[in-house]
């Protein structure tokens, strides 16, 4: 269906445009023009593009508008068109609002029963180069809404029409995907909750007890003794590493750092302190022979420098055992 309409429709404030002649029927082949004597400032033409109106077609109605330069026209963007559905409005045009003299405004409708169908008269807001604010009113639009039977009197289906998209909302897919994407959420927020937890955990987790210095002691003596020193020849290393763990042992068991200190600044440290079995005149003999060694480059004999481990095993020994028993024998011994 084709159909065409002319007319001249002018709104004053508070004036209303006469309404149009109603539109006959179209068809595929017929135009119709109905003009209005002009009475205002905007003038409509009225186009019906169909080739068969029929129930559940989409056609559209289109509505060229045209104004003087400078008039601003705010034509609805979804206006009531029942008992037809509205299916998409197009506009166009000039991009900048007051500074074209004319625009078009396209519908597109779904008829939904058969019999005539009325697109009634749109009211358009404007206001005119010269600042008043008016309403102008569409035209009445007729057309005759078909059946999609193609005879009725032996009713078979019509050809199909246009495809009309429809959009329907799947809820239970979106309620699905919101419950995954909280369930991953809230996954992920609990394991970094735990591992934030289990660093301020373990940052406030009280450190191991240290081991007992003599245990120390003794492990490092048998790792000394392991590297085979004395028959390479190297005595001034095993001097140095003989004292070094007696006297780390005589600080960790007293209270200081011995090994950054001297022999003689562990000496006069210990004094006063109660060495149990372990009398200050072996220490001291035995810590000037190792500094002999390392120091004066003093060469022991085989058996001298095989007797630092046994000697410095033997004052951890005393340094552990009770006071009360008896003194041993002299430390040091002709080898």
């Amino acid at each position: 269906m084709a159909m065409s309409a002319m007319l001249l429709a002018a709104s004053a404030a508070g004036v209303t445009p006469a309404p149009a002649p109603p539109a006959p029927k179209a068809d595929a082949t017929a135009a119709n023009t109905s003009v209005l004597p002009p009475q205002g400032d905007l003038r409509f033409r009225v186009d019906v593009a169909a080739s068969d109106v029929s129930v559940g077609r989409p056609f559209t109605v289109t509505f060229d508008v045209g104004y003087p330069q400078g008039t601003r026209v705010y034509f609805p963007e979804a206006p009531i068109v029942a008992p037809l559905v509205l299916v998409k409005a197009a506009r166009e045009a000039s991009a900048v609002l007051g500074e074209g003299t004319g625009e078009k405004h396209t519908l597109t409708l779904l008829p939904v029963r058969v019999g005539a169908a009325v697109v009634p008269p749109i009211e358009v807001p404007y206001v005119t180069a010269a600042g008043e604010a008016k309403t102008a009113t569409t035209p009445e639009v007729r057309v005759q809404v078909g059946s999609t039977f193609g005879n009725e009197a032996a009713p078979e289906l019509a050809s199909a029409g246009a495809v009309v998209p429809v959009r329907v909302r799947n809820n239970p897919l979106l309620w699905t995907l919101a419950g995954l994407g909280i369930a991953l959420a809230t996954a992920v927020l609990s394991i970094l909750g735990y591992r934030r937890f289990k660093a301020w955990n373990d940052a406030r987790r009280p450190p191991p007890p240290p081991r007992p210095a003599h245990e120390v002691a003794f492990e490092r003596l048998a790792e000394i003794e392991a590297l085979g020193l004395i028959e390479s020849g190297e005595f001034q290393r095993l001097a140095l590493l003989v004292s070094e763990v007696l006297r780390e042992f005589l600080g960790a068991t007293f209270g200081f750092s011995g090994v950054d200190l001297t022999s003689w600044e562990v000496l006069r440290i210990l004094e006063g302190h109660d060495l149990r079995r372990l009398t200050r005149p072996e220490l001291e003999d035995f810590l000037s022979l190792c500094d002999l060694i390392k120091f004066a480059k003093y060469v022991p004999s085989v058996e001298e420098a095989a007797s630092l481990v046994r000697r410095a095993r033997e004052a951890v020994e005393r340094a552990m055992a009770p006071s009360e028993q008896a003194a041993p024998a002299p430390m040091r011994g002709e080898g």
